[in-house]
């Protein structure tokens, strides 16, 4: 009769401690790439926050001009933001009749004007606050209401457009460079989204309308303000138009902390944005 040998207790015991061994480092391989992979999971969620709000906030503030900062504080700054430019043309029934120039057709439709400015003979902007605007005809820029006849011009999603702005200016003669604008306040404050967090929010102040843009920020996120050589101070100075710019100091972070770790993962992003700001 054959016999058949079988395996003895200590080969047992080496082949499950062997396959112990490469059980305990595939589930450390495991719990690695998991945590790898939350990780870049929040470096991209917080880097992709300060990178939204810098896109949002930099637009309005790249179109701050002369006595354009209205208010500011580390956690809050309150800005002139023009939507629209145009030339006047005509005056006639208690308002002043302006050509504009092709905007972006969205942000125009959905700007809430607060005032106009127009630019006076010395180039120094005069602010007429609060202001309203109406649509006008078109033609009424044209000859023989207007000598010498200004064009409206138009282009694809841009019909030529002549508004008419109250209350009346009479110290605009045609051809006077006007724009229109809305006051816009950006700041750092307790965030809807996420109870006990920071958020970024926008508030349009002729309406009121409140969104928060981006959330979490941490407390160290901050505006800044730099003066004639670009030289960054953490408050404002007394006279706004000093200011020739922002630092955007946006210390973004992750909703959760990333598996591993213990809190939230932060991204700093820091970016100079230059103003013409003039008294």
């Amino acid at each position: 009769m054959r016999r058949v040998r079988g395996f003895v207790l200590a080969e047992l015991l080496v082949a499950m401690l062997i396959a112990a061994i490469i059980g305990v480092s595939l589930t450390q391989l495991v719990i690695s790439q998991s945590r790898f992979v939350a990780l870049q999971s929040a470096i991209m969620q917080a880097r992709g926050g300060a990178r939204a709000a810098l896109n949002v906030m930099a637009g309005d503030f790249r179109m701050v001009g002369d006595s354009g900062l209205m208010a500011a504080s580390p956690e809050s700054v309150t800005v002139r933001v023009p939507y629209a430019f145009g030339v006047s043309c005509l005056q006639a029934a208690g308002q002043t009749l302006v050509s504009l120039l092709p905007a972006d057709s969205a942000s125009f439709s959905s700007a809430a004007t607060s005032g106009y400015a127009w630019r006076d003979s010395t180039g120094k902007f005069v602010f007429v606050q609060p202001a309203t605007v109406t649509t006008s005809l078109w033609f009424l820029c044209s000859w023989p209401f207007t000598n010498p006849s200004i064009t409206t011009l138009g282009t694809t999603a841009w019909s030529p457009r002549v508004v008419a702005l109250g209350p009346n200016d009479t110290r605009t003669p045609p051809g006077t460079v006007i724009y229109l604008y809305q006051l816009v306040r950006y700041a750092f404050a307790p965030s809807g989204q996420l109870p006990g967090r920071i958020g970024l929010w926008r508030t349009v102040l002729t309406t009121g309308q409140r969104d928060e843009l981006v959330a979490p920020f941490d407390s160290a996120s901050a505006f800044q303000f730099l003066d004639s050589t670009y030289t960054a101070a953490a408050t404002p100075p007394a006279n706004l138009n000093q200011v020739k710019g922002l630092r955007l100091v946006l210390v973004s972070a992750s909703e959760q902390p990333p598996e591993g770790r213990t809190v939230p993962l932060k991204f700093n992003l820091t970016t100079n944005v230059v103003f013409r700001n003039h008294s």
